[in-house]
């Protein structure tokens, strides 16, 4: 382990999410030190608390690891009232349909349009986040489909700004489609949306 026991070393990956920081915070620590750390010795305790640190290191591990050249992500927006209490949701599949992740977030009051266009961005942004160089989008929206794909003009004063916003993020996407799904065919990100509405009700 070098100058650094692996209780030490146990002890900054507790303390640490960010292994970048850690290794920069403590040049005793390197990056082959953290891949080579025995799992079965990564036990510390404080105080009279036994911490097992393997989940961090797990977690750890995934995050460096996941990207995905290839993406399929579902998105849905809803609004209850039209306008009314609004939640949008992401599902993101690998190329060979494995969930990735999931996402649903409360957007406060909104349109279904407007909330459309929250749930496509924020998709956009998770690509970005996952490096991804080709992703497939599909909505139940065909205003947003039409829209992205030149054939509708974008004329809502209330829409356009988040289009331009939409624009600009899929301009770092090498390769991307969207395709219009009927709402039986996005019924996982359906179902988000409106636990995104819910999760609303869930914080008071």
């Amino acid at each position: 382990m070098g100058d650094i026991s692996s209780q030490a070393l146990a002890k900054l990956i507790v303390k640490y999410l960010d292994i970048e920081k850690l290794i920069k915070d403590n040049p005793s620590v390197t990056k082959e030190m953290i891949n080579s750390f025995p799992y079965e010795i990564s036990k510390t305790k404080k105080g009279d608390e036994q911490i097992d640190t393997r989940p961090t290191l797990n977690a750890i591990h995934q995050r460096e690891k996941r990207e995905f050249s290839e993406l399929i992500i579902h998105t849905d927006g809803a609004s209850r009232g039209n306008p009314g209490k609004a939640g949008i949701g992401v599902a993101i599949y690998d190329k060979n349909y494995r969930l990735v992740e999931e996402v649903c977030r409360f957007i406060g009051e909104s349109t279904n349009n407007v909330a459309e266009y929250h749930a496509m961005i924020l998709a956009v942004q998770k690509a970005i986040a996952y490096n991804a160089k080709k992703v497939t989008f599909k909505t139940d929206s065909e205003l947003l489909v039409r829209q992205l794909n030149g054939i509708y003009r974008v004329k809502s004063p209330g829409l356009l700004p988040l289009y331009k916003e939409l624009s600009i993020f899929l301009n770092k996407i090498p390769a991307w489609e969207i395709q219009h799904v009927s709402r039986e065919e996005n019924l996982r990100a359906d179902a988000l949306a409106n636990k995104g509405i819910d999760s609303q009700s869930d914080m008071r």
